[in-house]
């Protein structure tokens, strides 16, 4: 499953920059979740997710109403929902699709 995240007008640096950004702060929530590190996951998911508003019964919700109350293996296992929902798209799609608009897609 996808992350949809919302961002400026496409294609320009500055929106590259901003994906860019999202990405190494997914990676970063990824790699605390993965070693147990509350406060950096809670750090990365902060920065990933910002002001942004949130569809509350996703998954990446899900990674921060765990963090929020400590649950490392709640979020955990959100994470590996995410990953589990992102194999069939990656199996459905061989290569990742671009589209022009103000949407920017985060495989997991």
């Amino acid at each position: 499953m996808g992350m949809r995240i919302m961002s400026g007008s496409a294609g320009s640096p500055a929106t590259a920059a901003a994906w860019q950004q999202r990405q190494q702060s997914f990676q970063a929530l990824k790699q605390a979740l993965s070693s147990n590190q509350l406060d950096a996951a809670k750090t990365s998911y902060a920065t990933l997710t910002g002001n942004s508003p949130s569809n509350p019964n996703s998954l990446l919700a899900q990674i921060g109403k765990a963090l929020a109350g400590g649950d490392m293996g709640a979020a955990q296992q959100a994470l590996s929902a995410m990953r589990a929902a992102q194999h069939p798209a990656a199996q459905a799609t061989s290569t990742p699709t671009a589209t022009v608009g103000n949407n920017v897609d985060v495989f997991v």
